[in-house]
């Protein structure tokens, strides 16, 4: 039997291992769980089993001189002083010593930002609202372009309206004239009562047909396509309408605005 130098440090942690690795050290430090009897019948007594007691004093006198060689070796008492060395790393730290960030997410960062707000609708601006964007599109020779051919355009439609107005005054006045010479042809001093009240009736009767049938639809056909070209342009408060209220707004914007381009 061979005895390990138990001055050398290296020879003194063989031989631990060699003593951790036999089955006596298993058998003293973690000795085996007894096994539960088996249940036997009544009639039946257990028998004892032979203890080997030549191998147990072996295997512990075994184990006894080893450890008294390693106790009286000065190495024994530099292994066994050594702190144990930390194996935990910093990758094998828990998870919960680093502070977690939640991630921000695309609607919470929407959600901070402030609402955009939508810009307002021209038609529905009021007439002070509407007053700084006249002035604006005053210096815009596009747009006085095509206020001066709507001007023009407005101005051809009241000339003939208004002559197709004068055409059925004279034509009364005729039937006036025709009924006079007639009435003096006959030695009657003028029309009768009868015959003035005819000619005032039916001359009364076609000027509302023709204010209604022609004008109104003639004028409204061409309101509507001014507010149609004012608005394309954004004058504010244009838009195609017949409201009352609203085309009164925009009647005092082209006053205005009219009232600008002559300056």
């Amino acid at each position: 039997m061979s005895f390990t130098n138990i001055n050398d440090p290296a020879g003194v942690k063989a031989l631990l291992d060699q003593l951790r690795a036999s089955q006596a050290w298993q058998e003293v430090v973690v000795p085996p769980a007894p096994e539960p009897a088996p249940s036997l019948p009544p009639n039946l007594e257990p028998q004892s089993a032979p203890v080997d007691a030549t191998a147990s004093s072996s295997s512990l006198s075994s184990v006894a001189s080893l450890l008294s060689q390693l106790q009286s070796s000065p190495s024994w008492s530099a292994v066994s002083s050594t702190p144990p060395t930390s194996s935990t790393s910093e990758e094998d730290a828990p998870l919960s010593a680093a502070p977690l960030q939640q991630p921000t997410s695309s609607s919470s960062i929407e959600s901070l930002s402030p609402p955009k707000k939508s810009p307002q609708d021209p038609r529905s601006y009021t007439f002070q609202q509407a007053l700084p964007h006249l002035a604006q599109l005053a210096d815009d020779p596009g747009f006085v372009v095509a206020i001066t051919q709507m001007k023009k355009e407005q101005d051809g439609l009241e000339r003939q309206l208004w002559e197709e107005r004068r055409d059925i005054y004279r034509k009364y006045e005729d039937k006036v004239k025709v009924a006079t010479t007639k009435a003096n042809m006959i030695g009657d001093s003028g029309l009768s009562k009868h015959e003035a009240d005819m000619l005032q009736t039916g001359f009364k009767k076609e000027l509302d047909k023709f204010d209604r049938e022609r004008v109104l639809l003639a004028w409204d056909g061409l309101v509507s396509k001014q507010q149609a070209t004012l608005a394309r342009h954004g004058v504010p408060t244009m838009y195609p309408t017949k409201d009352i209220a609203d085309r009164e707004r925009q009647q005092r914007v082209i006053q205005v605005l009219e009232g600008i381009l002559r300056t």
